[in-house]
């Protein structure tokens, strides 16, 4: 639950008078639902486009050298292990602040500029095929800084985004990162198809630039410095006049994430994370090998299908906002059920890549709208005092659900078919739908330390 207390500015007035105030009012997100729409939606794209490098891209490209299952599995797994452990440096974001830069800009800015010094590593790599462990180290490099700057983001998404836009916003996000995804997915891997490795993660880096120039042009609230050698002071909030001794906030933390309302929407959380995360790699070495798809075909489709995905998005956020969470997080559930479902029944015509195309259409949208409600009801459910840590907390652990379902992939082909692995994901999620109609519901939680 978010503290009613109001913030309380303590900036000092700068020097250069009521002009350089109107400037600085001009470019803070505390006062601007358009500038934090632009800020976030591009922190999103930055974190979006490595990933959707390594999650399509690189995978594909992997099926087609003939890369073994297990190994496309142990790069895609080895990319996403930093967003499961983003936990370890959460309470480092919460407790160590630049402030006054504001609580999570320094943080923001400097994983940023981690990104692209890991991309400039990507870009300087020899021969990536020759060198897998390599490729998956950078990739877990690049990973690292962008669920660092998640981190510092989803901070600072809950304390300067009102109730009243979380939903939108949150649909906003999801698609500056759905954004990435696409570009970093479809857009590279035509680069890589076409004129190498190396070309891609060049205009990686590009875009990379560009996407972080919001954040160092932005300050949070009034009268803080753009950047470290330039004149401002704090201006301190709510959560700044109330700070916890450590032993305090890990035991506040615990019993946030354990409370009814976050502890059953972590299980369908991390049931959804694993189950996308074991049949994506799945689908990517069967489409390839076994359907007809070249690399860079079902790159593109598995990135394109983020379309739906955002809109997904976008309709949920905003229904949930009027309607409430349960509701459009049941209603997902079932699409992403049926989805699942009519692709294992419908295994007899894998050979019409039509199927395939409605199948990542439907679960894109369905995916869309789910995590876009439960980070929106996760952030109703996020305290100020730790809201870097205990909302990485629950984003982790959806992230350690991916990171499971991708390194098991190998184990499952070898055991089931992917046609009844499909039929068993739709049961899995109809039978989420049902226990979340009925169970989850957001009730107050503990303020006591």
């Amino acid at each position: 639950m978010r503290s009613s207390l109001p913030d309380v500015q303590f900036a000092r007035s700068s020097p250069q008078g009521a002009s350089s105030n109107r400037h600085e009012n001009r470019s803070t997100l505390s006062d601007s639902p358009a500038r934090r729409f632009i800020n976030f939606g591009a922190i999103y794209f930055a974190q979006g486009l490595p990933m959707g490098f390594a999650v399509f891209a690189v995978p594909a490209w992997l099926a087609e050298a003939r890369m073994p299952t297990a190994v496309i599995g142990m790069v895609s797994a080895t990319t996403m292990l930093p967003w499961a452990f983003k936990v370890v440096w959460a309470p480092l974001v919460d407790r160590f602040k630049y402030r006054a830069m504001g609580r999570f800009r320094a943080w923001i800015i400097g994983a940023q500029l981690g990104l692209m010094a890991s991309t400039v590593t990507l870009l300087m790599l020899p021969s990536p095929l020759a060198h897998v462990r390599a490729l998956a180290g950078t990739l877990f490099a690049q990973a690292l800084f962008a669920s660092m700057s998640d981190v510092a983001g989803d901070g600072l998404a809950v304390e300067v985004l009102p109730n009243g836009e979380r939903g939108l916003a949150n649909a906003v996000m999801s698609g500056g990162q759905a954004a990435g995804n696409v570009i970093g997915g479809a857009g590279l891997s035509a680069m890589l198809a076409a004129a190498g490795f190396r070309a891609a993660a060049g205009l990686s880096l590009l875009l990379l630039s560009a996407a972080c120039a919001p954040t160092v042009l932005l300050r949070e609230r009034p009268g803080e410095r753009l950047l470290p050698w330039t004149r401002g002071a704090p201006a301190l909030v709510a959560a700044d006049r109330a700070p916890l001794p450590l032993a305090g906030s890990a035991r506040l933390v615990a019993r946030l994430v354990l409370a009814r309302p976050s502890a059953r929407a972590l299980v369908v959380w991390i049931s959804m994370y694993f189950i996308s995360g074991s049949l994506g790699v799945l689908m990517t070495a069967a489409a390839v090998r076994e359907h007809g798809f070249r690399q860079a075909e079902y790159a593109s489709l598995g990135a394109l299908a983020l379309a739906p995905n955002l809109i997904g998005a976008l309709v949920a956020g905003r229904l949930a906002d009027r309607r409430g969470r349960v509701p459009v997080v049941a209603g997902a559930l079932v699409l992403g059920a049926l989805s699942w479902g009519a692709f294992g029944l419908l295994s007899s015509q894998w050979s019409i890549k039509g199927v395939w195309i409605v199948q990542a259409l439907a679960a894109g949208a369905a995916n869309g709208a789910l995590l876009t409600v439960l980070t929106a009801l996760f952030m109703d459910l996020t305290e100020p005092r730790v809201a870097a840590t205990q909302f990485a907390i629950c984003m982790a652990l959806g992230n350690l659900g991916s990171v499971l379902g991708r390194a098991s992939a190998g184990a499952l082909e070898a055991r089931f078919p992917l046609a009844r692995l499909a039929l068993a994901a739709g049961a899995a999620l109809a039978l989420l739908a049902l226990w979340t109609a009925k169970s989850l519901a957001i009730s107050p939680l503990p303020q006591k330390v």
